[in-house]
């Protein structure tokens, strides 16, 4: 975190990035979010947060049969993770001049265009 490197009435750009990964007995999906505030080519904060997400048996048969999580779900699963960082963000920045900086609505479907293929 940089807060010394702020200019009042500049645009601050956040950059995004999603990753996803199941563990060998799927039944824990995980989501990696990373997010980095970004002014005048200078970064301000960066921040990456892995959540993980228990999946019930039933839930973990079907998916291990496709082979694959299904990119609504992924979405689905990066707006809670959205979440969760939007929270980090603002309890980490606390008392900073980062605080007020909103971390404005993302577009998923931009940013998570496929399934997650883990078994071809």
């Amino acid at each position: 975190m940089f807060p010394d490197l702020l200019v009042n009435g500049n645009d601050v750009n956040i950059q995004s990035e999603f990753n996803f990964g199941v563990n060998k007995e799927i039944n824990d999906i995980f989501c990696v979010t990373k997010l980095s505030y970004i002014q005048d080519e200078k970064l301000l904060l960066t921040t990456e947060v892995i959540c993980f997400f228990g999946i019930k048996e039933e839930g973990s048969r079907q998916i291990s049969e496709l082979g694959r999580i299904e990119v609504a779900f992924l979405r689905y699963l990066a707006t809670i993770a959205i979440g969760t960082v939007r929270g980090i963000i603002h309890t980490k920045t606390e008392n900073t001049v980062l605080n007020p900086i909103v971390l404005p609505p993302l577009n998923l479907v931009e940013a998570i265009k496929d399934d997650f293929v883990f078994r071809q």
